[in-house]
């Protein structure tokens, strides 16, 4: 990582977690053990007909026009989260919920920063992960097999270097640790929801494979299908290394520099 790209994602971070402080400030207090729901009305005649994506290579969508194309997609999960949100730390800034709330803070927007600037889509935040995409073109496939890891890579390198001593630093807490799947195939591209509630998705069985492989530590796993296009060369750096992971035939990719 470069130094201004490491300036950069240092400065995301912190300025993630200020405005964070602020809301748990403003709201922490007003949160139990109970679900509180709010809903936002919307027009039943809401238009349907054009809907703006984070996709890549598809700025709309469509309404009755689903398409098809091939992507690697990218999910990167937080391990542990659900013991961090019942579980204080002695000695600590922050506890609990209010700890995850800032882990999660910090996290997600200097990974969708790392994977933004490789050209990839992030499409979805799943709580204490993400769900990104890279478009696959018949022509240059290498290269987004290249770009998807790079971007897997930042993601562990910004958690590494960047994340987890700035959460250090400011609230006393222990590293976290992520796990990133990725897996290739056709996917469909469709509007789904109803009036009050719209949104782009794509659909196939790389996200289901992507989340499956998504369970380690500190690795990132490709599923079989990617393995099989990933460009192969004798002098090559990265390594994989066979893994079954929930049901799916996985590759853990290590580097071997």
């Amino acid at each position: 990582m470069t130094t201004d790209k490491n300036r950069e994602i240092t400065e995301l971070v912190n300025g993630s977690l200020d405005q964070a402080e602020e809301v748990w400030g403003e709201v922490g207090s007003k949160l139990s053990n109970r679900a509180i729901a709010k809903s936002t009305q919307f027009s039943n005649e809401a238009i349907r007909a054009s809907v703006p994506t984070t996709i890549p290579g598809y700025e709309f969508l469509e309404d009755g026009k689903p398409l098809v194309d091939e992507f690697i997609a990218l999910v990167l999960d937080m391990r542990d989260s659900s013991k961090h949100l019942n579980c204080a730390i002695a000695g600590t800034k922050a506890q609990m919920l209010e700890r995850v709330f800032y882990e999660t803070a910090a996290l997600l927007p200097a990974c969708s920063k790392m994977i933004l600037d490789e050209k990839g889509g992030v499409t979805e935040y799943l709580g204490d992960g993400l769900l990104a995409f890279f478009r696959v073109k018949e022509s240059d496939k290498a290269d987004t097999c290249y770009t998807a890891h790079r971007a897997a890579a930042g993601c562990m390198q910004a958690v590494s270097e960047i994340v987890n001593p700035i959460l250090n630093d400011r609230y006393d807490l222990p590293k976290i640790e992520i796990g990133i799947g990725m897996s290739v195939s056709k996917a469909i591209l469709t509007i789904t929801g109803q009036a009050n509630f719209i949104k782009p998705v794509a659909f196939g069985q790389c996200v289901y494979h992507a989340t499956k492989l998504s369970k380690g530590r500190g690795e990132i796993v490709v599923d079989e299908a990617l393995n099989l296009i990933w460009p192969k060369s004798d002098t090559g750096t990265l390594h994989f290394l066979f893994r079954m992971m929930s049901g799916i035939r996985g590759f853990v990719l290590q580097n071997n520099e």
